[in-house]
């Protein structure tokens, strides 16, 4: 079944000004992924080689008349917080922003609009998502994996990819991939993500690849512990090398002495009963071990 995004899916395109936003439609519909429009201006397309796509300006608007599932934010970071409200207030069911960048407050605001009006936002600094044989909302691509039962969730897309391919060859394949991103404001969280995963039936075993910085493991480790779920949760966190204090390349991967650390979190998600995997290599094994015993 996947999560969030499915062959029925409908996905409309925010910000087709940005050449990466139409790069990525056209890899979407060569994805079979049902894009039900765009928003932008006439002239934003001009001279695009594409199918032809109902055009919008008025993000609202384009997402009722479309009928989407789902919209895509590609939008610049100061425009992000008009056309993400806007998709809110249309009460878009989810809503990925790719963009990097936004205003910490504006992305403070976002959060608490989709909280409130039940939407699902994922972002800002996403990478998106991926149903393999099904629908692409994202810069993931099917080329370095495949349909199966894992469910997986990162902060990172890079190291998402990373484990993907590990996976694929290791004969393993993907239900649903999700980067919520690695800014330290984002809309949804592991929590969120973990809970989607342990309601899907094709999900049997869940891949959690997280990072140095902030607490969203230790919180995804506290919501294990309140909701244990029945399917196995193979974790990664990347920054085991890294000094106190000293950034990564998301804005939220700073640890500080105590608090966001590489021991701390591992800690936590071991007491949860997420296992550990030291390195990406070893995420495919350990993954494999557990669905056996499942």
């Amino acid at each position: 079944m996947a999560i969030l995004a499915g062959r029925h899916s409908k996905v409309l395109v925010c910000g087709i000004a940005n050449p990466l936003a139409r790069f990525q439609c056209e890899e979407m519909l060569r994805h079979g992924t049902q894009v039900s429009g765009v928003v932008g201006l006439e002239s934003d397309v001009a001279g695009w080689v594409s199918p032809p796509l109902p055009i919008f300006i008025d993000p609202a608007v384009a997402a009722e008349a479309s009928g989407a599932d789902l919209a895509m934010v590609f939008t610049p970071p100061l425009e992000v917080k008009a056309v993400v409200s806007a998709l809110i207030a249309a009460r878009t069911p989810v809503v990925v922003c790719l963009t990097e960048h936004v205003p910490v407050h504006d992305a403070v605001v976002l959060r608490h609009l989709a909280k409130r009006a039940g939407t699902l936002l994922i972002g800002p600094n996403s990478s998106g998502l991926l149903s393999p044989g099904r629908a692409k909302a994202g810069f993931f691509v099917e080329d370095i994996c495949q349909p199966g039962p894992v469910g997986l969730v990162a902060k990172s897309g890079s190291l998402a990819y990373a484990v993907m391919s590990e996976l694929k060859s290791a004969g393993l394949g993907i239900s649903t991939v999700v980067s919520i991103g690695g800014d330290a404001v984002k809309g949804a969280d592991f929590r969120d993500i973990l809970a989607l995963f342990a309601a899907d039936p094709e999900t049997r075993a869940i891949v959690m690849l997280g990072e140095i910085g902030g607490n969203d493991e230790e919180n995804a480790a506290g919501w294990l512990h309140e909701h244990p779920i029945a399917k196995p949760v193979v974790g990664f966190i990347a920054g085991r090398s890294v000094p106190p204090g000293q950034a990564m390349g998301h804005a939220g991967a700073i640890a500080q002495r105590g608090r966001g650390d590489y021991a701390a979190k591992c800690s936590a998600l071991a007491t949860a009963g997420v296992v550990l995997a030291r390195n990406i290599g070893a995420v495919p094994r350990l993954v494999a071990m557990n669905l056996a015993v499942g």
